[in-house]
């Protein structure tokens, strides 16, 4: 049976959709795929995105990393930009005043902690991250304490939740 002009066409169209529907999919999961650890980056670091701008657009970001440092009884963690770049390093002292938090309880919430509304401002143009673990407890810099606790309590208090 030979094929009208009619289906060659609706054929044509299909195969357009599909490859414009295929593009569209590949762009999303490319988006949404965190960038390759640089080196010194450790595999339990969490990448922090920093806001999308829309398709196509280079994928832009920060790796974070927490660990207990049970010689001086407290928390660190390291901002490492995704082309390796060490950023703010430091002490990170839990908002239950229980420090440090055990290395099994440092596991990150990435989403919270990306959003860059809830960073402290450290020194000069430089900021760090109020970093939300899964357990609930929020780490923040010791270097700016006062200034992270403020902003959690605000957070909370938007929330609804108790601090």
């Amino acid at each position: 049976m030979p094929v009208t002009n009619l289906a060659k066409v609706l054929i044509s169209i299909g195969v357009l959709f599909g490859h414009a529907a295929a593009g569209i999919a590949g762009a999303y999961w490319w988006a949404n795929v965190p960038p390759t650890r640089p080196p010194g980056v450790s595999a339990n670091a969490v990448f922090l995105w920093a806001g999308h701008l829309g398709l196509p657009a280079p994928k832009h970001g920060t790796w974070i990393e927490c660990w207990t440092d049970a010689a001086n009884g407290v928390n660190k963690c390291k901002l490492t930009e995704m082309n390796g770049t060490p950023g703010y390093e430091g002490t990170f002292l839990a908002d239950t005043g229980k420090n440090p938090v055990p290395e099994s309880d440092l596991k990150i919430e990435s989403e919270p902690t990306s959003d860059v509304t809830d960073w402290v401002r450290l020194d000069g143009l430089r900021g760090a991250p109020l970093v939300f673990l899964k357990d609930g407890t929020v780490l923040i810099p010791k270097d700016a304490y006062q200034d992270g606790m403020a902003k959690l309590k605000h957070l909370r208090d938007e929330q609804g939740k108790e601090p």
